[in-house]
């Protein structure tokens, strides 16, 4: 095939159709793909959520098991923080099973639909036994303890101490089991209640008859709330709290699957793709090859000429007029050239220019117009203020250089463990004048007057002059320049400074400051602490502003932090002392006990004793009966 016949524009036309098409081509089959991952990525990411969804109901179910159970909002209204958060949750797994169902149809996704529904289920049904059961005075707690008060009352009415005696060992069986959920207790319970239904069936006349039957109700509710506790589980491995688990368990499991049945999906899409792509690139790219080579088969004698020129122009030579031949396409390249070599000579004699310190040298290349041609007019006319703009920019990096070191060493500074706050205001506004350069400054901090109750400011740390100063200062909560910015939360700076505001003292004399800076201690949490003032001969620069500023937080910070750890170690102290003070009232408790099991004792070997005067004194009285008889 004859190639000279055509040009060089329809040679490249119809191998950029070819290269176009097969882009379109490998562009429709890899956005394809690329939906079809989407979609399955998409789908992996809801599964990922609904697998921390999981996650989270597990971990709600502990807080409403061991945190609400104990909420009087649940047994007055029904509700409570854990229970609102589960249906929220639940409400938000369904809106991801939902999506989870418009990117990838699957029968686990009903599976996974319908366990979400029944742990839902076993959820409220673990709420209504929670509330039945009830606590302190609600529900058959509340109910247990109506009925034991019952009971006393009845006992108290009869004034039998035995009877009392067994009364409290079933009160204590029974807060033994609702405490520690032991069933050891139950069986202490029962043996407790026959004890005592035999004596009161023992001594029982008229109204003693009732206090039968109010031990026996009482022992029938005290097992209806056993048997709720059951129903609940008293422990994970069985009851409703086992159901859940084992609904969790098998939740994450189905959630597995599908993730793996996904993550398959996936592969196997991309490694379709991937072969697809590959085999399409490799035939475009042959044939790509195949034409490419005729035409530059083509090309290249007639450029041989022109790219021994352009390789002399590579290397920085600057070569001499070519003779053009001819009227096709390469004589227009090599008109190009030429014109390209009189542009560079005309550039390389104004750079000469320029490089003698001649701005003003007059420059003709491509006749002033062009981009090549107008940028280096404008060149010109900018490389006066080039070397200004670099020593300004060389002053803002020196500046930003600075605050960023000395932020650094606020910030390690304030890392410092001090005894208190008013070492480490020292230390630091000691800094903060030595890194200014300013020559005296002051820590202002909000304290709360304990007699008044009234919010101060006081002076807790100054410097000046390379030495501590201890001053007594203290000021209304707005008043002055450290009240204005702790009210307003935002930078004072001053320079025209009052006569009588400040006074530095130098061997000189006294003399006022030129510059005053005022900055807020603000925490993270918009809180104020107080203020620090600096006091300067020099006008502070608004970098140096910045400094303080942005030091004053982290100061704020430190302080805050160091507060709380003054307050913790005397809540530590107070805990200590409470539970001292418990330890103190179980021991208390123990000895009374001990008394109460002494007084039974002894009620019971009182009784005994009767038991056998009375029956002496039947005998005898049947004696006397039997003599009168006979007489």
């Amino acid at each position: 095939m004859n190639l000279r016949k055509y040009s060089i524009r329809q040679l490249l036309k119809f191998t950029g159709f070819l290269v176009v098409l097969s882009l379109v081509v490998f562009t429709a089959i890899f956005l394809t793909q690329q939906i079809n991952s989407q979609h399955y990525r998409e789908a992996l990411l809801n599964l990922e959520h609904l697998h921390q969804l999981n996650l989270t109901l597990q971990k709600n179910k502990f807080d409403f098991l061991f945190i609400d159970m104990k909420s009087m909002q649940l047994y007055r209204f029904g509700y409570s923080k854990s229970t609102l958060q589960h249906d929220s949750l639940i409400k938000i797994t369904n809106e991801e099973l939902i999506k989870l169902e418009q990117q990838f149809k699957h029968v686990q996704t009903i599976d996974i639909k319908t366990l979400i529904s029944k742990y839902d289920r076993q959820f409220q049904e673990l709420k209504d036994l929670v509330i039945e059961r009830g606590f302190k005075d609600n529900g058959l707690e509340g109910q247990l303890r109506e009925k034991i008060h019952m009971v006393e009352e009845n006992v108290k009415q009869l004034r039998d101490f035995r009877l009392m005696s067994h009364m409290l060992m079933l009160r204590r069986h029974e807060k033994d089991y609702i405490i520690r959920r032991d069933s050891t207790y139950i069986k202490k319970f029962d043996t407790e209640y026959q004890a005592a239904q035999d004596y009161a069936t023992k001594i029982s006349n008229g109204n003693k008859f009732e206090t039968l039957k109010l031990l026996k109700n009482y022992s029938n509710l005290f097992h209806s709330y056993i048997e709720i506790d059951k129903r609940i589980g008293i422990n994970e491995t069985k009851g409703a709290q086992a159901r859940l688990n084992e609904l969790s368990i098998d939740l994450s499991k189905r959630i597995d699957e599908l993730r793996t049945e996904l993550t398959k999906k996936l592969n196997a899409n991309s490694h379709k793709m991937y072969v697809s792509m590959l085999g399409l690139i490799f035939i475009t790219s042959i044939l790509l090859i195949l034409i490419l080579a005729k035409i530059i088969k083509h090309i290249t004698k007639t450029i041989k000429s022109i790219q021994q020129i352009l390789k002399r122009m590579g290397k920085g030579e600057i070569p001499e007029q070519i003779n053009i031949r001819g009227k096709d396409e390469f004589s227009g390249i090599e008109h190009s050239v030429n014109e390209l070599s009189t542009a560079l000579r005309n550039t390389r004699d104004f750079a000469i220019a320029v490089g003698k310190g001649n701005f003003y040298s007059e420059v003709n290349v491509f006749n002033n117009s062009g981009e090549l041609g107008t940028s280096l007019i404008e060149m010109r006319k900018q490389l006066m203020t080039v070397a200004e703009e670099r020593e300004q920019n060389f002053k803002i990096n020196e500046q930003r250089n600075w605050l960023n070191e000395n932020l650094a060493k606020a910030s390690e500074l304030l890392r410092t463990k001090f005894e208190n706050t008013t070492e480490l205001c020292f230390q630091f506004i000691r800094f903060i004048v030595k890194a200014t350069a300013a020559l005296q400054g002051g820590v202002y901090l909000i304290k709360i007057d304990e007699e008044t109750n009234e919010q101060f400011i006081e002076l807790s740390a100054a410097y000046a002059l390379d030495r501590r100063k201890y001053l007594n200062h203290r000021l209304d909560i707005h008043e002055g320049l450290p009240g204005a910015c702790i009210y307003e939360k935002d930078i004072i700076y001053i320079t025209d400074i009052p006569k009588d505001y400040t006074h530095i003292t130098t061997g000189l004399g006294h003399s006022s400051p030129s510059c005053i800076v005022l900055a807020p201690l603000v925490t993270d949490r918009n809180e104020v602490l107080g203020c620090i003032e600096v006091a300067s001969y020099n006008i502070l620069s608004s970098i140096q502003v910045e400094f303080i500023s942005k030091s004053c937080v982290s100061l704020a910070s430190a302080i805050k932090f160091i507060e709380m750890i003054n307050f913790n170690e005397r809540v530590i102290i107070e805990m200590k002392q409470k539970n001292n003070e418990l330890l103190a009232s179980e021991e208390e408790l123990k000895q009374n006990m001990e008394e109460l099991k002494t007084i039974r004792e002894d009620m019971e070997r009182r009784e005994e004793e009767l038991q056998r005067e009375i029956k002496i004194l039947q005998n005898k009285l049947f004696s006397l009966e039997i003599e009168n008889k006979l007489n």
